[in-house]
């Protein structure tokens, strides 16, 4: 094993142990079939039916047309029952999962089985500081990504463990001459903004 795929092989775990868990809003169950329909959104496989309606359409078009999604679209799942919180839960899920399965396709690996649930109930614990702020959904502060993700406990958190380990830290970002795994930082760049172009990122 190289380091870099050791660095890998331990994210997934890190992340998988998330992943199965219960979460804010659902249990390790829920959380592994948002995960599956977001992957056969992307393999092009009909809804397995296993999900609510809302939290179906969530996962997938956030796995594969987010740039559709709307503050309508929003709003109309939350007069299904899926609050603002919960969709920013599964966006965390979905990005991450997809960042992931990038990664493992990158890597000339298949994408990482998923884990097994633990059984619990989900917290559903509100952040009483996140609201409405120049964005879609609540934040702690003012909508921007470093904030997007926070009106779910430990959202940035798993976040910056997918940031740091596929990508840099924060702190390293603001170095143009470091490198990673024998990359420059031209060359990360150069590698990120080629992947986004081809992805039509809209951000």
């Amino acid at each position: 094993m190289t380091p870099l795929l050791d660095d890998f092989d331990a994210l997934v775990a890190r992340q998988w142990k998330a992943l199965a868990a219960p979460g804010t809003w659902f249990t390790g169950q829920e959380q592994i079939a948002i995960a599956n329909e977001a992957r056969n959104a992307r393999a092009g496989h009909l809804p397995t039916g296993e999900l609510p309606t809302a939290m179906t359409d969530a996962s997938r078009r956030i796995a594969i047309e987010a740039w559709t999604i709307r503050p309508p679209d929003i709003a109309a799942w939350a007069e299904t029952g899926l609050r603002a919180e919960a969709y920013v839960e599964i966006a965390s899920i979905v990005a991450r999962l997809t960042a992931i399965d990038t990664a493992a396709f990158g890597l000339g690996l298949n994408d990482p089985v998923l884990p097994q649930p633990v059984a619990g109930t989900p917290t559903q614990t509100v952040i009483t500081d996140a609201a409405i702020d120049q964005g879609w959904v609540p934040t702690v502060g003012t909508a921007h990504p470093l904030t997007a993700l926070t009106a779910v406990p430990g959202g940035v958190d798993l976040q910056f463990d997918i940031h740091n380990t596929l990508y840099l830290s924060i702190e390293e970002m603001g170095d143009p001459l470091i490198e990673r795994n024998g990359a420059t930082r031209a060359q990360i760049e150069l590698a990120a903004a080629r992947t986004s172009y081809l992805n039509e990122c809209f951000f």
